[in-house]
């Protein structure tokens, strides 16, 4: 059973085309948050996310959403060749039993 009052795994947020930026998504105390190791991109409650949307071409490992006007890509799966699918995969799967119900 997913503990889903609270959360944190490495994530990439992803820029344009081939960006990335590595952070940390996190959940606690029904706010959900991106933090890089320099700022935090944000930072609002669970409630505020919508048009949450797992495509399938992130196969598993990624997620899509809004907060407010801006649009946000999410991946679980470090890219480049040194990303780990299976563990990607597996915190989509739990980010997905939080967000999308």
């Amino acid at each position: 059973m997913i503990d889903q009052s609270e959360m944190f795994t490495s994530a990439w947020l992803l820029i344009g085309i081939t960006g990335s930026t590595p952070g940390n998504l996190e959940l606690a105390q029904g706010r959900i948050s991106f933090t890089t190791s320099d700022r935090q991109i944000f930072e609002v409650p669970v409630s505020s996310v919508t048009d949450v949307n797992f495509p399938w071409y992130y196969f598993g490992g990624g997620v899509k959403f809004r907060i407010g006007s801006e649009s946000y890509r999410i991946s679980f799966v470090e890219p480049g060749e040194h990303g780990n699918i299976r563990d990607g995969r597996r915190a989509g799967k739990a980010w997905k039993a939080i967000l999308a119900g």
